[in-house]
């Protein structure tokens, strides 16, 4: 009855009425049409049902915006009719009250005179969970970060009602969307208190600055003494906005060899270090004279393991090889795929799909295309992304469109290949499959050897019986010949080598019967 008592009736049907009529047709039509692709009129009015999502989001407020950028890098949950609107959400509000943000600085560092030497009233930046001053301290210019006034409950009482609504609009869902969509919201709640808390964002921010040392970049320095969890005080790092690329001509910057590093930069981070910055939209990204890039923002970052990180590289080299089998293999690996799926249903799917594609290869292909690619699977099949892989693909899906916008013939992919295969993930790949061709052979031939030398066994003392067996023992050689081929065949991926193997099984079975 407490809970009761302080929830939030009032904004649960601001929410409900704004959602539903949007959102429960959808998940009616996927109910209904489960494994069909929606008809050029369907595929119209899910269009439409996408601005008005995005409109609903942003008049919904800061949680609701935050929220609507994470599902748009959930393919799984929503159409890419609604991602593509949700891609557009830009987390940039109106400024709180600056009496009401001195509050804040005051009961976390007290009287603000004693600590700044002057601070601006008009915020440098203004977001949906806090905004940031320019200051001076000690002498220095200082970006002072602030929570927004009353943020904390905010998002509190929203995470209450999103979750009443889900239960009302769980009516609509199938269980595995009902599953993914209570993983987002989870998964959401926890990144959004990481980011209100500034204590989080300093420790980030010292162990980015430390694994990126040496790559020309620069983050912001952190003045820990005067920080706290509501208020973070650091340097003053100026830049041009790495969206201004005109302006970034003119310093007489080379816009597409920038693009290029600040790939680099971020996948380094994604596959080499501990953690990686997860939000590198062009409000957190500038560039200086120099060529300097300065990174800032350190709220939202992930991690991925080692093994995530390896069969993430399998999964691309799987794209590259056109291997539907293997593309599984990696996407059970992953969690991507639903172990109870229907293997055979989904490798023809995926095989279909990549020959419409028109034969190219994987690094030729465009990001969105790709996505595109994993939507038209996903409402067919039982896909699903893990927590782990959501802040990866918003990553992803950001620096692509940064860098495309430095340079619009960057192409990720085709990037991301050149990036794997200069540092040496592919090598490392080929050694991997290399020892495990040879573990499968050893095995394979173990077992092989142990047939024919009964077999020729049998085929000499039938010869010296009956007079028989040449015929015989000239076909064991050439089956073990043609076994070996086959094996080395399937470890270098020529087509049907595997018909090689029942071949030269097919020979032993011969053999076997003409002795």
């Amino acid at each position: 009855m407490r809970d009761l008592a302080g929830f939030p009736f009032v904004r649960f049907l601001k929410v409900f009425v704004r959602l539903l009529p949007i959102l429960g047709p959808y998940f009616v039509f996927r109910r209904t049409h489960r494994g069909r692709d929606p008809t050029p009129s369907e595929s119209e009015k899910l269009s439409k049902q996408g601005k008005k999502l995005y409109k609903a989001l942003v008049d919904l407020g800061p949680f609701f915006i935050k929220l609507g950028q994470t599902l748009s890098v959930r393919p799984d949950i929503l159409p890419v009719e609604y991602t593509r609107e949700l891609e557009k959400l830009q987390d940039e509000v109106p400024p709180a009250p600056f009496k009401k943000v001195l509050r804040i600085i005051e009961e976390e560092l007290g009287p603000v005179t004693s600590v700044f030497e002057s601070i601006d009233e008009n915020p440098l930046a203004s977001a949906s969970l806090g905004q940031v001053h320019l200051a001076v301290y000690k002498g220095a210019r200082v970006a002072v970060k602030v929570n927004r006034p009353g943020i904390q409950h905010i998002v509190e009482q929203d995470i209450k009602v999103l979750k009443a609504v889900l239960k009302v609009l769980g009516v609509f869902l199938d269980k595995n969307i009902s599953m993914s969509i209570e993983s987002v919201i989870r998964e959401h709640s926890k990144k959004m208190f990481e980011e209100m808390d500034y204590n989080k964002e300093l420790s980030n921010m010292e162990v980015i600055a430390e694994e990126i040392r040496g790559f020309g970049v620069i983050t912001p320095k952190v003045y820990r003494e005067v920080s706290r969890r509501r208020v973070l005080v650091m340097s003053y790092e100026e830049g041009v906005k790495i969206s201004q690329v005109d302006s970034i001509s003119a310093m007489g910057v080379d816009t597409k060899r920038l693009a290029r590093r600040v790939a680099r930069v971020f996948l380094t981070m994604l596959l080499e270090k501990p953690v990686f910055h997860a939000d590198p939209h062009p409000g957190n990204l500038s560039v200086r004279k120099d060529g300097t890039l300065v990174i800032y923002d350190y709220g939202m970052v992930g991690s991925l393991d080692e093994s995530t990180k390896r069969h993430l590289i399998r999964l691309y080299a799987s794209f590259s090889f056109r291997d539907p089998g293997r593309i599984v293999d990696e996407m059970l690996e992953l969690g991507i795929l639903d172990p109870m799926a229907n293997r055979s249903v989904i490798e023809k799917g995926l095989g279909l799909a990549i020959r419409e594609l028109g034969g190219e290869k994987v690094s030729e292909w465009e990001f969105e295309r790709l996505m595109e690619l994993a939507n038209r699977l996903i409402y067919k099949f039982p896909f699903r992304l893990p927590e782990s892989l959501t802040l990866y693909m918003r990553m992803a899906s950001i620096l692509e469109s940064v860098c495309t916008r430095l340079d619009p013939g960057f192409n990720f992919l085709r990037f991301l290949a050149g990036f794997l295969e200069e540092e040496g993930y592919l090598d490392e790949l080929r050694k991997e499959d290399m020892a495990n061709f040879l573990k499968s052979v050893v095995e394979a031939t173990t077992s092989f050897l142990k047939l024919s030398p009964l077999l020729l066994k049998r085929l000499e003392e039938d010869r010296s019986q009956n007079g028989r067996g040449d015929l015989s023992k000239r076909l064991v050689w050439p089956s073990t010949l043609l076994f070996g081929l086959s094996l080395y065949g399937e470890y270098i991926h020529v087509d049907y080598s595997y018909l090689g193997l029942i071949a030269s099984f097919l020979l032993l079975i011969v053999a076997a019967a003409k002795s």
